[in-house]
């Protein structure tokens, strides 16, 4: 596999060819051990992680690939069906073949970081604060109790490189968290602030996530158009007390996110936890 790596290396100069046909201008060999569409899964492959493929951009057509290479359409048709199973590329009749962008990965069972979870991975996401105020109390709510017949509305949209990736919108009992529509979030983490200003720390969450179409309202931020497909995830979210704190929607973009979770057998149970070192961590949105 390396001297088929070095001879393709020594075949190519990735700095010199651009446009549209730079891919072509890559190297696949006959005579190596390796089959065909497994040489020009590789090589596309290793474009793709080196990022000289960006998220989005487009291949050129199966036939233009081929003939460049000098192969039939068999190998590079298998090839770039085997990168799109994979997850690295989308491809569509009458729309080409596209460098997908990559997934966030959101693990379900932790209360951890939004925003500190994707930095562990190098994602440049950022929070933008879309309303912060009183608004109708809302059934999904009931949860939290109280008697007002309003509740704080906190929205946010996360975004990367300017591009929306989730709406995250948490409701809390004003009753409880007085002033708090007014107050910067420290740190732009609304679980920081509950926890330093009010003295509330949160522990433990029941989720439902579950695929749903987008309302004008939640497709207008997000930027699709009205009745597009969504996941979405209602919490609600307790303190040490096991007190109903906030109600929580989240509505995430199903192109750029999956969800983990780790499960273990303990007496006939299926018990979730989070990964290694999140035990006790709140969701610091």
């Amino acid at each position: 596999m390396q001297q088929v790596m070095a001879s393709m290396s020594g075949d190519q100069d990735i700095g010199s060819h651009g446009g549209d046909g730079w891919l072509t201008a890559l190297a696949v060999h006959r005579g190596s051990f390796l089959p065909l569409h497994r040489q020009i899964h590789d090589l596309v492959r290793r474009e793709i992680d080196a990022g000289r493929l960006a998220p989005g951009s487009r291949l050129p057509s199966e036939g233009a690939l081929a003939e460049q290479w000098g192969v039939s359409l068999a190998p590079v048709r298998q090839a770039l069906m085997h990168l799109a199973a994979e997850g690295y590329l989308d491809r569509g009749r009458g729309r080409g073949t596209f460098v997908r962008r990559p997934k966030f990965e959101e693990k379900i069972s932790t209360l951890s970081s939004f925003t500190g979870s994707h930095a562990e991975h190098g994602d440049r996401l950022e929070l933008v604060m879309l309303y912060k105020g009183l608004v109708p109390r809302r059934p999904e709510a009931a949860a939290l109790g109280g008697r007002s017949r309003k509740l704080v509305l906190i929205q946010r949209l996360a975004r990367l490189e300017a591009s929306p990736v989730a709406l995250l919108s948490a409701y809390l009992d004003p009753a409880r968290f007085p002033g708090i529509e007014q107050r910067e979030l420290a740190g732009g983490s609304l679980y920081r602030t509950l926890d330093t200003v009010y003295g509330i720390e949160l522990v433990r969450a029941e989720s439902v996530i579950e695929a749903v179409h987008a309302t004008d309202e939640e497709a207008a931020p997000l930027g699709v158009g009205t009745g597009a497909m969504v996941l979405r995830m209602d919490s609600v979210t307790y303190d040490r007390a096991d007190e109903a704190v906030e109600f929580s929607k989240v509505l995430y973009l199903v192109e750029r996110f999956r969800f983990s979770f780790e499960s273990h057998r303990f007496d006939d149970r299926i018990l979730h936890f989070p990964s290694p070192g999140a035990k006790g961590e709140a969701r610091k949105r």
